[in-house]
């Protein structure tokens, strides 16, 4: 699964990311688009400063999903990575919706979530809802000094999507065509559980958490169908 295989080859290209956290995508695209105009929107003011000193060339602005700050038809493509799972069920489709719009004619979106795959069960976001004695024993107490609060964050329901809720959500935004594809088996969820004790010492740039990063990411290349631990959804705008 590889989301950047499906970025429109527009040039120059105008790319809205979604949720950019601290722009890492944003530099990706850059680095293969050295003439894209890029723009991003984030939640967290912390990790929209940062994004802000890594792309300072980018459009940044502090907004949700559901309400997005540009014009109808601005850009060619809009990506969404790993966070609608993190919004409010209602809020869904009209996340969607909003990203649709500010899409050109002919202009890509794309969305990656966890899947309901196999391993979903591994989640560790979700440790504290599925394992909460082991939650509050281990991780909690272990985690509370270190500057992985990631778990304290999460504390609704890091949602896992089927293909046919996915098709649901997308058709009801407005969208007839949606495909697939899927990457990934368990390296993800596993490299987040062994990567703990990296986090808890403050070494999160340890070779070996490296290691488990690059595991992770050859993973995520292959393509496990349904079983697959995440999805990526693409969509062309009529």
């Amino acid at each position: 699964m590889n989301a950047y295989r499906s970025v429109p080859e527009t040039e120059p290209l105008s790319l809205l990311d979604v949720g950019c956290n601290v722009g890492a995508w944003l530099s990706d695209v850059r680095d293969r688009r050295p003439s894209a105009r890029l723009a991003g929107v984030e939640l967290n003011s912390t990790a929209l400063s940062t994004a802000t000193r890594n792309r300072p060339e980018a459009i940044l602005s502090r907004a949700v999903a559901e309400r997005l700050p540009f014009p109808d038809g601005t850009f060619d493509c809009v990506t969404c990575l790993e966070v609608l799972e993190h919004l409010p069920e209602t809020n869904w489709t009209s996340a969607i919706q909003e990203m649709r719009r500010v899409l050109k004619p002919r202009g890509v979106l794309i969305v990656t979530v966890p899947h309901a795959g196999l391993f979903a069960w591994m989640d560790s976001n979700n440790v504290r809802h599925r394992l909460p004695g082991l939650y509050r024993s281990i991780v909690r107490r272990g985690l509370r000094d270190s500057n992985y609060d990631a778990l304290e964050r999460h504390v609704e329901w890091h949602k896992h999507f089927t293909k046919e809720e996915l098709e649901t959500i997308f058709g009801t935004a407005g969208w007839n065509s949606v495909r697939f594809t899927y990457g990934g088996l368990f390296m993800m969820p596993l490299t987040d559980w062994l990567s703990w004790p990296f986090y808890r010492s403050g070494k999160s740039d340890h070779p070996v958490r490296r290691m488990l990063g690059r595991l992770a990411a050859l993973d995520y290349r292959i393509d496990f169908g349904r079983l697959s631990y995440g999805v990526c959804v693409v969509c062309e705008k009529a």
